[in-house]
C-alpha cells in the first residue's frame, strides 16, 4: 500500500521532468499508529523496498499521513546509481559512494530485510 503511494508521487516527479528514475528521489513518508510501526521496523532498509535513494520516516497523528518527493541535490554515484551526499567522500575512490566504498573495499554495509 505504502510503495504504490511512493511509486505514484514518484511517477508524479518523472511526468513532470523533475526526475528521470525513483533512485534520483528522496521521499519523506508521515504515518501514524501500526503504518509507522511496520515502516520503522524496515530501518534503513525502507529506501532499498522503495527504490528511492532517500527515505525518511515522520511520525504523525492519525489525519495527517502522506507521502512527499523531491528531486535530490546529492550527486550520483555510478556503481549503484543512488544518489547520496557522500559520494565522493574517500579520496582514493572519489566517484563511489560511502556504501559502495564499504562494499568493495571494507566489511560492506549492513543490511535485513532489503
Amino acid at each position: 500500500e505504502v510503495r504504490a503511494e511512493v511509486s505514484k508521487v514518484l511517477e508524479e516527479l518523472r511526468v513532470a521532468g523533475k526526475i528521470g528514475s525513483s533512485l534520483q528521489a528522496e521521499v519523506e513518508i508521515r504515518a501514524s499508529g501500526a503504518k509507522h510501526d511496520l515502516l520503522a521496523s524496515l530501518g534503513n532498509d525502507l529506501r532499498l523496498v522503495l527504490i528511492c535513494s532517500k527515505t525518511t520516516l515522520v511520525g504523525v497523528a492519525a489525519g495527517e499521513e502522506g507521502v512527499t518527493a523531491a528531486p535530490s541535490p546529492h550527486a550520483k554515484c555510478p556503481r549503484c546509481w543512488h544518489w547520496r551526499e557522500d559520494v565522493g567522500v574517500n579520496a582514493e575512490h572519489p566517484e563511489l559512494c560511502g556504501r559502495c566504498d564499504a562494499n568493495l573495499h571494507a566489511e560492506g554495509e549492513p543490511r535485513c530485510h532489503a
